[in-house]
């Protein structure tokens, strides 16, 4: 089991939630001459440096900050984080969760033989009420999307990936990564040990705008890797079957004012968003559902149109 790690964490105007980041780090039971850690500001206009320094000045940890003179995404973040390491395994996480104690030790536990990624659970932190609309992350198992909030890579299969591609914006420069790997035959696992909770929160309505637009890399990540579309899409299409039940709901709509039994088309997405009381968040959630469901679908169609290649 390799025993020397870095900690890789990019950050953008996330100055309170910092601390809580650097304190979970340092109550990892890995010990702390086993692992370094690297926090990228990347171009941050809030207090984040500030709060780095300070923090970088106080911990008991073997910490160093990089500053980018601008924003310049994620993924050339991540690769300034862990390019100057020697250590054998990067861990990343992110500036909106908090590892576990056992998070590091978890992870390393995994990377066993040929074993080259590992990818952490990461559930939705316990503390933070969850209601309508909130977003945060939950990862039970191991997925396709190789998300960065919880995911340990050798070091060597960094290189030999070449890292994370800079080209690609924030959705999807994860997911490159780890499919560069799986095309290599690099071996992947899961930790279920190696532990992430999660930031939830409850961003407004332009969040989830730009969210739902972002789907449109699902395109490109198709376009770059076919085989994603046997793997991943339903029916080698869809990314979630409730967008081929709001297609259809729309298609019977339209074509049941000239032939009334294609309404039963429908059928299947109102059952799907029907509210199963009478709560007033869940009557909000269900009514706000449709619009975003067909947000993310018109994201879709975007990158599909750019790409020239259909996943909805």
């Amino acid at each position: 089991m390799p025993t020397r790690v870095r900690v890789v964490v990019a950050t953008y105007e996330r100055a309170a939630r910092l601390p809580a980041l650097v304190a979970a780090l340092e109550r990892q039971t890995l010990p702390t001459d086993q692992f370094d850690v690297v926090i990228i500001d990347d171009g941050s206009t809030d207090d984040t440096y500030a709060v780095l320094q300070e923090l970088a000045a106080r911990t008991p940890l073997d910490m160093r900050i990089v500053r980018n003179d601008r924003n310049r995404g994620p993924a050339y973040a991540r690769n300034a984080g862990w390019r100057t390491s020697d250590a054998a395994v990067i861990a990343f996480t992110d500036d909106d969760c908090a590892p576990m104690p056992r998070w590091l030790e978890g992870g390393l536990a995994a990377m066993q033989g040929s074993i080259g990624v590992v990818q952490g659970r990461t559930i939705p932190d316990p503390s933070a009420p969850q209601e309508a609309w909130t977003v945060s992350q939950r990862i039970e198992s191991f997925d396709d999307r190789y998300e960065t909030c919880n995911i340990f890579y050798r070091t060597d299969v960094m290189r030999a990936a070449g890292g994370f591609d800079e080209s690609m914006p924030f959705f999807g420069e994860d997911t490159v990564l780890g499919w560069t790997t799986r095309r290599m035959g690099i071996a992947s696992a899961f930790a279920p040990e190696a532990l992430v909770h999660h930031a939830v929160t409850k961003p407004g309505f332009a969040y989830h705008r730009r969210w739902a637009m972002q789907h449109g890399n699902w395109a490109t990540l198709i376009k770059r890797f076919p085989e994603m579309r046997r793997e991943v899409l339903w029916l080698n299409l869809f990314t979630k079957r409730r967008h081929a039940a709001l297609l259809a709901a729309v298609t019977g709509v339209a074509m049941g004012t000239v032939w009334r039994p294609a309404f039963l088309l429908a059928l299947p997405y109102v059952l799907h968003v029907r509210p199963h009381s009478l709560n007033p968040d869940e009557l909000r959630d269900r009514l706000l559902g449709a619009p975003f469901d067909a947000a993310v679908v018109t994201g879709l169609l975007r990158g599909s149109l750019r790409e020239r290649t259909l996943v909805l």
